[in-house]
């Protein structure tokens, strides 16, 4: 492919590309603290509100591994170009909904268009660039990507108290339609060849049910009171079925989405589980602990996301630090090493109370980012090792399918054990408030003369303080199940990979040629 003859329109391509991917990025975490303000504006509950971001994160699951096929027939530029302004025409819709069901509708389809963007803006990026400056196109890459994560809680809070949470969208608009016409103006003449290979359409709808119906039972369940409601009943049965169409469908299909050889290969078993518990983990905390400080101690958004900005600025530097070095160190070390400081951070997490700090809230953020760069890169190097080079475009749509998937089922499962044990404990909180036992009376009295002696008033402040006290020992129990989870990845770690296979030495290279020059010629 020929690239740009100037610098300027080079960078600036880059730039676009590298854009588009930390748009993409962003749009994953801005929400987060934005979820209390969405909710109330359009008339949903908290765990509702959650479905802001799972569907999102499930959408692009599901889009990921079609992806190939879909860049395949249509070209690399043309799909990275559409799929960028459909994200950008999405966004704006998802500013201008009028419902909650509405908003949601469009987060899918910017999901599904996000699918699209993720494999291509890393590829397209390295074809602008000569082989000799790969590495700052993959380090141009990661900064966007590192970067992200950062300023999402951030920008989004920002947003959210000064503005409004709908321009969280908006703002999405005017860059999506910069990177759009510059990346088609710069690379339109440079398209990849096109292939019309045949699309596995039934296995692509037969995991989509799948997986939408299996992400509704977990958001939904807890409302309907799972198998007590027929609703989840039907879900579940239908899902089953779903599946177990999908997994006779691929095995027969000639051009199945998920090739099952992949699950014979023991290494990348290992890190899908991973991920999958690391992606659980990380979701159920980032999404639940802004809820929390919004909710209990009264935080604003714009302070909720710098709380919660101490995980990511960390990892930036850590996970350049450690990939630089990565094929020197033991991965399992790192690995254990990880997943103590990721476990330790959620741990202090879990110490939260009414009257926590920021700086205290922030120091335990911290501590889970260091565990985040010293695990994040061996577990991504891990991933493809021992795939033969046929068989990794598949792994890598695969693993990132699993990956997306896990996210969205972390924050349905997180929200649902948060809710299941505020349940709990407040039924504890409020059978020990009877003021007729002895020496009760005069508990209840300093909230009696705050009341102005009036006894509903204090038994409202009563009400407000039980549920408020619930809701964060109910958050102290699911940070520490995700604690606790990271039990199983130390366990796992001595069936991994000490190392990463090392590259052919120039001598050995040279040995090998002169073994086949010295084999006689037969023919």
């Amino acid at each position: 492919m020929s690239t740009p003859t100037t610098r300027l329109p080079l960078m600036l391509t880059a730039v676009a590309i590298s854009t588009a991917n930390f748009m993409n990025i962003l749009d994953t975490t801005i929400a987060v603290v934005s979820l209390p303000a969405i909710s109330g504006s359009l008339g949903a509950t908290p765990s509702q509100g959650a479905w802001v971001l799972t569907s999102y994160a499930v959408c692009l699951a599901i889009m990921l591994p079609l992806s190939g096929s879909v860049i395949k027939r249509y070209g690399q530029i043309k799909t990275f170009t559409v799929a960028i302004v459909l994200f950008t025409l999405t966004s704006c819709l998802c500013g201008m909904a009028s419902n909650f069901e509405s908003l949601i509708f469009f987060r899918a389809l910017q999901g599904l268009s996000s699918g699209l963007i993720v494999p291509l803006s890393q590829t397209v990026l390295l074809r602008i660039f000569p082989p000799q400056q790969h590495g700052f196109a993959l380090g141009l890459w990661a900064l966007t990507s590192g970067v992200a994560p950062v300023l999402g809680p951030i920008i989004g809070g920002y947003i959210t108290d000064t503005i409004g949470w709908p321009w969280i969208f908006y703002m999405n608009v005017p860059v999506g339609a910069f990177c759009a016409w510059v990346i088609w103006t710069s690379l339109k003449h440079d398209e990849t060849e096109t292939k019309k290979e045949p699309i596995d359409v039934v296995g692509m709808l037969l995991l989509a049910v799948v997986v939408l119906l299996a992400q509704l039972v977990m958001d939904k369940g807890h409302e309907l009171d799972w198998l007590g409601s027929p609703e989840i009943r039907l879900m579940l049965n239908i899902a089953v079925i779903g599946f177990i169409a999908f997994v006779v469908w691929e095995r027969r299909e000639p051009h199945p989405i998920v090739d099952y050889t992949l699950l014979k290969i023991p290494s990348f078993v290992i890190c899908s589980i991973i991920a999958a518990i690391f992606y659980i983990s990380y979701y159920t905390t980032t999404v639940l602990y802004p809820m929390w400080m919004q909710s209990v101690l009264g935080y604003t958004a714009t302070w909720a996301g710098l709380a919660m900005a101490g995980t990511s600025l960390v990892p930036i530097f850590g996970m350049l630090i450690v990939g630089k070095h990565l094929a020197k160190l033991n991965l399992r070390h790192l690995m254990v090493i990880g997943s103590g400081f990721i476990a330790y951070g959620i741990y202090l997490q879990a110490l939260c109370t009414v009257e926590t700090t920021f700086s205290s809230m922030f120091y335990a953020r911290v501590i889970m980012g260091i565990g985040f760069g010293f695990m994040f890169p061996p577990l991504m190097a891990l991933s493809l090792i021992g795939v033969p080079p046929e068989k990794t475009p598949s792994a890598a749509g695969f693993f990132n399918f699993f990956r997306m998937f896990s996210s969205s089922l972390g924050i349905a499962i997180g929200i649902t054990v948060w809710q299941n044990r505020t349940i709990f404990h407040r039924q504890n909180l409020v059978e020990n408030l009877s003021p007729l036992e002895a020496g009760k009376d005069t508990a209840f009295q300093p909230l009696l003369e705050l009341a102005g002696d009036n006894e509903a008033v204090m038994w409202a402040m009563v009400e407000r303080l039980s549920t408020l006290q619930a809701s964060t020992l109910a958050l102290s129990d699911t940070f520490i199940y995700c604690a606790l989870a990271y039990i199983p990845v130390v366990l796992l770690t001595p069936f991994i990979p000490k190392r990463l296979p090392q590259p052919p030495s120039t001598e050995q290279v040279a040995i090998a040629n002169n073994d086949k020059e010295l084999v006689p010629n037969n023919d």
